[in-house]
């Protein structure tokens, strides 16, 4: 007899809305990235990448659709189809997802798309704009903007909340979302790619502007507590200046939670944990658990081990 169980609970079931972004990013970018070197090598012309991406060329050439078109094609380099292209895919997707899909949740198809498209557009045009005084010209394309934006929100909406890494070592919000952004902000200046470090500040910057001055959130970081109070209060008085009235009442939650980092689902306390795992190896026996929840049961012991010797 097999039994299985996931003391995390299931991934929340992806709304109608999302799996079409998430199918229209896919098949776009698959797409583009499989002919674009037909169009290059054998017709002698753009392809679609360089239609549907975001470029200084392209807007001066009156191609006015990609501040929104470049958000659903991923750049493949004119290599066509590769294991990196697939794997940017793949973690885009993911983002969508697992944090996407949890912001959805709480503001609704409405709120979400307006958010996702608003920041996409105003990003690209910020860092297209910045583009001839740095004297460095690029293309863009992908969802880039939108996702830091949204893991910037999901990290404001989930102040003291935690994402359990490999299964077992728990990492506060605040601290992976400093480091995905560290990351990407130290790659870009290692390869002097100064566009795409101002496409990373103007992404995470819009994210966190949005949150406080529409949604009045704060940010996970003592020291720009001035900083949110003012914006919450801008915000107020300039919905109030046009008659304007938050569609979404979003509140932080200041409870600390445990998400799964791989289906972003909360995972119950240690205790409510260990108690299902002793009724589930009462019932099944030892065997039935799986590797995680053996690796977890055995740091919860240890961490009440600890607790008692300094008690």
């Amino acid at each position: 007899m097999s039994y299985t169980s996931s003391y995390g609970g299931t991934a929340a079931p992806v709304s109608k809305a999302l799996r079409y972004l998430m199918w229209t990013l896919a098949i776009v970018s698959i797409f583009c990235a499989l002919v674009d070197g037909f169009f290059i090598y054998y017709l002698e012309m753009n392809g679609p990448q360089a239609l549907l991406s975001l470029s200084w060329n392209g807007l001066k050439n009156w191609y006015i659709w990609q501040p929104l078109s470049y958000l659903f094609v991923l750049s493949s380099g004119n290599g066509g189809l590769s294991f990196s292209f697939f794997w940017e895919l793949f973690i885009d997707l993911y983002v969508l997802w697992i944090f996407g899909g949890s912001l959805l949740d709480r503001i609704g198809n409405s709120a979400f798309f307006r958010f996702y498209f608003v920041i996409g557009i105003i990003v690209g045009l910020a860092t297209l704009l910045c583009m001839p005084l740095l004297k460095q010209y690029t293309t863009l394309a992908g969802p880039g903007a939108p996702l830091l934006a949204i893991i910037t929100l999901w990290t404001m909406l989930n102040l003291e909340s935690e994402l359990l890494l490999f299964f077992l070592i728990p990492f506060k919000a605040k601290w992976i979302f400093t480091a995905i952004f560290g990351v990407l902000l130290l790659i870009n200046i290692s390869h002097l790619n100064f566009i795409g470090a101002l496409f990373d500040i103007f992404s995470v910057l819009g994210g966190y502007l949005y949150g406080t001055l529409a949604w009045e959130l704060a940010s996970p970081f003592a020291f720009t507590e001035p900083l949110d109070k003012f914006l919450i209060k801008l915000g107020n008085q300039l919905r109030s200046l046009i008659s304007f009235e938050k569609s979404t009442t979003l509140k932080a939650d200041k409870e600390s939670k445990i998400f799964d980092f791989a289906s972003g689902t909360i995972l119950e306390d240690d205790d409510v944990f260990m108690d299902n795992a002793l009724n589930k190896i009462s019932k099944f026996g030892e065997k039935s658990l799986t590797w995680s929840e053996r690796a977890r049961m055995k740091k919860i012991s240890e961490k009440k081990a600890r607790q008692r010797k300094n008690d």
